[in-house]
């Protein structure tokens, strides 16, 4: 099932290494998912599907606010994606899918999904 190949192993490690930023961020993020939704009482499924969530969107804090910061030529510091990765674990995935979703009907013109 896994590969025996030590070439795969070593590339992987070499990866996650080179990553460990990002994987940091995704575990701030997901500590306050869980923090939160506990202080709410959600189910452990909801719990665990929001933390893993909340900490996908977090690995790529640090990439996004790079180019929102190229775009509209602001200079963040190295901290704004740690600050950046506290805030989606705090809000959860409910609140951005709801402000995204509210961004795209203003911009579309107030379509829904329950019109034609």
């Amino acid at each position: 099932m896994f590969p025996q190949e030590p070439g795969f192993w070593a590339t992987l490690c070499l990866w996650l290494y080179s990553h460990k930023t990002e994987w940091g961020y995704a575990g701030i993020a997901a500590m306050f998912s869980l923090l939160r939704s506990a202080y709410a009482r959600a189910s452990w499924s909801k719990r665990v599907l929001d933390a893993v969530s909340c900490s996908a969107l977090a690995f790529f804090a640090a990439p996004t606010l790079q180019v929102v910061g190229a775009l509209l030529n602001w200079t963040l510091p190295d901290a704004a994606a740690q600050v950046f990765a506290v805030y989606i674990g705090y809000v959860g995935n409910d609140y951005i899918s709801d402000k995204i979703k509210g961004w795209i009907n203003r911009k579309t013109g107030g379509l829904n999904e329950n019109q034609p």
